[in-house]
Parts: C-alpha cells; structure tokens; sequence
C-alpha cells in the first residue's frame, strides 16, 4: 500500500495522482505542491554540486553522494543495495609547463588521469622530441634526465610514457595531432608524470628544436593517486502485479565527476533518476525497476561494468533493457543514442517516438562513452540520452548556474512516457523480453509550462 502521507506536497506525487484515470480519491493539482518541480531538481544539485571537486570518484564526494542517493531511495521505499569495488582514486590539482629557455613563458596544459606528481618545485630539464614515442623512437636519441616531447597517435598514451621511462626520461609531454587540448587518461599509473599540450604548442617546440636550439622547461604536475573504492548505489521497485514472472528494467545514471563541481556531468543524471524513482512507485508496474547510480564512470565506466559482470547468464537474461541518462542539463538538443551502429534499436525507436509525441528537439546519434555501453555489450538493449553541447565539458564552469532545469524533466518525462509504451513498441522476436506495461496513462510532460508558469500534463 503507498503511503499517502509520505508523498503529499512533492510534485511528482501530484502529478502521478492526476495522471491515473482512476484513481478515485481527490486529485490536487500541481499548482497545490509547494516544491514546484524545478525546485526539486536544483535541491539535489545544492546537495550534490555546489563546490569543486564535487564527486571525483574514490574520493569523500562521491562516497557522501552515494549516503545521499541511498538515503533518497530508501525515503521513497525502494530496496537498497551497495555493491562496493575497488578503485585506484586519482584526484587532478593543475599542472604547469613553463619554458626556461623562452624568458619563463607559460604553456596551457592539462594532466592525464594517473599521472603521478612532481615534486612541488617541479623537474626541470631539456626537452628531446621521440617522435610517436614508440621503442623503436627511443633507440636512436638520448633522454636520459629529460623530458620527452612525444606527438599523439598511434600508441596509447601509457605505452609512450612507460617506453619514454625506460629509455630513462624523468618526463613526458605529449602534444595533439588535432585542434584542441587532449583529455585523456593513462588507465594506471605510469612511472614517470606525463601532462598534455595543444598541437600549435607542441608543433611550436618542435620546430625549435629541428633548428639544434635547446630548450629547457619546469614540468610541474600537482595529483593525488591512492587506493581507494567506489561503489554503485541500487534501488530496486518490485512489480506489483505478476511479481512471480515480473522481468526487470534498469535506469541508470553515473553519479562521479571530474575535478569539477560535476554539475551537468553527471548531477543533472543523477537528479533525473531520484526524481523517476520517486515517480514510478505511484504506479502499479507489471515489471521491475532497478534505479542505479554508477560509480567510477569517469574512470572507464567501472561502475556498470562491475555491474554487469556480477549478474549471473539468468539475470541478464531477465533485464528487457536499460536507460541511460548522462549530461542532461545544459544544451539545446535532446540527445538519443545507442552504443554502436549494429545495437539493436528498439527503444531509441521508443524513445524518438516519445520524444516526437511531446514536442521536443532532438537527434538520433552513436555514443558509446556512458554506462549503456556495459549493458549493450552483453545483448541487453540500451538507450543513452543526453542534452548537448555544453561547452563547460569537464572544466570548473559544470556548475549549477549552468543547469536548465526544463532540459532535466524533458528526459524525465520522456523515460516515463517510454514506461507507459515499453511492452506493444517491442519488436515480435523481443516479446519475451517485457512484460505488458499499465495501460492507463495519459501522456504527460513535466518538462514544460503554461502560459501562467505552472506545469502541466498532456
């Protein structure tokens, strides 16, 4: 039986008992709530994403983050579960390159992610191009006490490191081969540290020292790397009708950042699946629901990856699918993806078809950088949203200020719309993978507003 008193005044409450066509008690409408929704959405953001360095992953944020999201889920009655992993935690604290030999000018960098520190006053020293940084590079130059300026391509940024140490360099910097910093990441920690540099600067050395010029600089690389853990956080909503043979839906959203405050990336995810799950317990499903928030997705999709790796042949036989939402605050464009051309597309066919109903801008594109992708892997169909661009992409401006609130419930009422559709839009060869869903909905849209300013349903 829900408790009534539990969600009286939270506007998706509201909006759930207006949305039944039969509920038979007083239906209050939302302009009664006194949390609007956009005011739910920025609540979660205050607790989640107001300072720097929000939720890196390994690190205190992201462990109080999971507090929180168990704590909501367990308001909203849901069965929880904390499936722990270990991590290696890197935190990024700024970088610094500065050429001696050219009166201390200062080039813009950025770290790899397990990159080792520098000591504080940096390493000084020449520098010697090696090329791609392959073995064969290092064979015929001498680096030994120096730092090794290495062109991006073809090799993976540890393996460049990792053969610039052995040849003997205490350094590398690896400049791009396209327009734009490198963001990128080592995947475990190198030997040596290692930062990134724009093509025009590594091009810009270069030439100098094709000229026999030398060229000395102070590398100085500020991180934190220690061994650490993660974690993702599970509610679970049980079917309430045929629970003995109920298959599962999962709906996720990684809950880790960068060295930002992670607002866009991934708050607004995060506070769109807290605001469904307090949704979908109004209704009475035929399936069920598992709201997961990933840890460590910013580390190689650990998170999701561990999650699927911990379901046995049966349990993975019984998801129908899994939606994804990651960076759904700040943009113009509603985003619907799948994780590679061949995936199989039946519920972004879904969702473009919810989408479509409600009225929203959107394109149909291939990402495969989220946690649908460990789903997708395996043969469980997925669908990733997201809004774009944001052109605060991992920098300190992923802040708060930056969300709009209407881009978060657009998604949240798309997925919920999708719920209503889910079993007649599957494909004949996928019936047995979805149970029929409840048939009572009328179509909603949380995500826009009346001419007054109040919200309203479709």
């Amino acid at each position: 039986m829900y408790n009534l008193r539990r969600f009286k005044g939270f506007y998706v409450g509201v909006a759930m008992f207006t949305m039944l066509s039969s509920f038979s008690y007083a239906q209050p409408t939302l302009k009664d709530s006194p949390y609007p929704a956009d005011d739910r959405v920025y609540e979660h953001l205050n607790v989640l994403a107001s300072v720097d360095n929000a939720r890196v992953t390994g690190f205190e944020g992201e462990h109080k983050a999971a507090d929180y999201i168990a704590q909501q889920f367990e308001d909203y009655d849901l069965i929880i579960d904390r499936q722990e992993f270990p991590v290696t935690a890197f935190l990024d604290e700024g970088s610094k390159l500065i050429i001696d030999s050219l009166d201390g000018k200062e080039i813009e960098t950025k770290n790899f992610t397990y990159t080792p520190a520098t000591p504080s006053e940096g390493i000084s020293a020449d520098i010697v191009f090696a090329n791609l940084g392959s073995e064969e590079d290092f064979t015929n130059i001498d680096v030994k006490g120096k730092i090794a300026l290495i062109k991006r391509g073809a090799y993976t940024f540890y393996d460049k490191v990792q053969n610039a140490a052995k040849a003997g360099a205490i350094g590398v910097i690896i400049f791009n081969n396209s327009e734009g910093m490198i963001s990128g990441t080592l995947g475990q920690i190198s030997d040596i540290p290692a930062l990134a540099i724009m093509q025009e600067d590594g091009e810009a050395l270069k030439a100098i020292l094709d000229k026999g010029e030398l060229i000395k600089v102070c590398m100085k690389i500020d991180t934190q790397v220690k061994d650490s853990y993660s974690e993702n956080v599970i509610g679970t909503l049980y079917a309430q009708k045929n629970a003995r043979n109920a298959k599962t839906v999962i709906i996720g959203a990684h809950m880790d950042c960068v060295d930002t405050p992670g607002a866009n990336d991934n708050c607004s995810g995060v506070t769109g699946l807290l605001e469904l799950a307090r949704a979908s317990q109004m209704l009475k499903l035929n399936y069920n629901v598992k709201f997961v928030a990933f840890g460590a997705e910013e580390i190689g999709l650990v998170g999701s990856q561990k999650y699927v790796e911990s379901l046995s042949q049966e349990e993975k036989d019984n998801i129908a699918c899994m939606i994804n939402m990651d960076m759904i605050g700040v943009g113009e464009t509603l985003g619907i993806m799948t994780a590679t051309d061949n995936s199989n597309t039946y519920m972004a066919d879904l969702a473009e078809k919810c989408t479509k109903e409600l009225g929203y801008n959107y394109d149909r594109s291939v990402e495969d950088r989220s946690d649908h992708t460990s789903f997708d892997t395996v043969g469980i169909p997925s669908v990733h949203f997201d809004y774009h661009i944001d052109q605060n992409y991992h920098t300190d401006e992923d802040s708060i200020d930056k969300i709009d609130s209407m881009n978060v419930l657009n998604v949240y009422s798309v997925v919920l719309n999708m719920l209503r559709d889910l079993e007649k839009e599957m494909p004949t060869d996928q019936k047995d993978k979805v149970i029929k869903t409840m048939k009572s909905f009328n179509r909603f849209d949380l995500g826009n507003k009346s001419k007054n300013g109040e919200f309203y349903i479709k």
